[in-house]
């Protein structure tokens, strides 16, 4: 009987520790890779709001930089799970990070074409303070989801 648990319990159980123990580790290493994605994602993202804000404060006859928006698969579906894990349940205010998909691409979608079609017919007074309201949260919800994200990426065990 000590034969059996010394010769093939005893190994099993290494073995299968052993197993788990680099499943584990290359879980973790492919959510830190994803997280640091991203972030630069986010920054992408970040940057085209950012600088469309400035556009309809200053009420200028441009449209909105939409160059990084390609469709709500710019926000793929490993980063969404990553916001997930990461958010807290309950936000106090603005947009959740959890909606991200959802306030991006009413951003990109609708605001930038909305813009475009003032711009034309020289109406953007009429959308800047409506937009640029929704345009921060969109910019505060990105930078909170940059913030989560990087912090989940310096974390020993990210979620």
């Amino acid at each position: 009987m000590d034969r059996i648990v010394e010769f093939f319990l005893l190994p099993f159980a290494v073995a299968v520790i052993t197993y788990w123990l680099f499943k584990k580790h290359d879980e973790w290493s492919s959510r830190k890779q994803y997280s640091l994605l991203d972030v630069a994602i986010m920054n992408c993202l970040l940057e085209e709001v950012e600088n469309g804000i400035k556009i309809m404060k200053n009420q200028q006859n441009s449209p909105l930089p939409t160059k990084s928006w390609s469709g709500v698969s710019t926000i793929q579906d490993e980063v969404l799970l990553r916001i997930i894990a990461t958010a807290p349940k309950k936000n106090a205010n603005g947009f959740k990070p959890q909606e991200i998909r959802i306030h991006t691409k009413n951003y990109f979608e609708m605001m930038s074409v909305n813009w475009d079609a003032a711009i034309k017919i020289n109406q953007t007074q009429q959308l800047q303070g409506k937009y640029v309201e929704a345009a921060e949260g969109v910019k505060s919800m990105l930078e909170e989801c940059r913030y989560l994200l990087e912090n989940n990426a310096g974390a020993w065990f990210p979620k």
